[in-house]
């Protein structure tokens, strides 16, 4: 897959790893871009060949609540197609956002991007 830049500075990076389709999102998520966030994270999801997304968030500059609601929508339509998602690596804002927003009792995050491939590499596998 080809990287997709949405306006103002978002880019949504992908590449295969393992079988695990990985985005790196790079920019600031905001109310003018879940919009664009969303349809890039939603065509992984509705690849049928895809078995798991890792949404790697380090180079995330700034996420507001439209972003922390797109990645609850997308790890909803996860779980209902039995695919893993796994937010990886979030940067320090990001992590803040899904820290007090109680979000990561919830949706899996890790601390690396390997950590939250293998993760979903063996959910895949069961």
């Amino acid at each position: 897959m080809s990287p997709v830049d949405v306006p103002d500075g978002l880019s949504l990076d992908y590449r295969l790893d393992g079988g695990i389709t990985v985005v790196t999102v790079t920019g600031e998520i905001d109310v003018s871009k879940s919009a664009s966030f969303r349809a890039g994270l939603l065509r992984v999801i509705t690849d049928e060949i895809d078995r798991g997304l890792v949404v790697n968030l380090s180079s995330v500059s700034f996420i507001d609540s439209t972003g922390v609601g797109v990645l609850v929508g997308i790890w909803h339509r996860a779980r209902a197609s039995q695919r893993c998602l796994a937010l990886a690596a979030p940067s320090r804002q990001a992590r803040g956002i899904l820290e007090a927003t109680g979000l990561t009792k919830v949706l899996p995050v890790y601390d690396t991007q390997a950590q939250a491939v293998q993760v979903c590499q063996e959910a895949a596998a069961h």
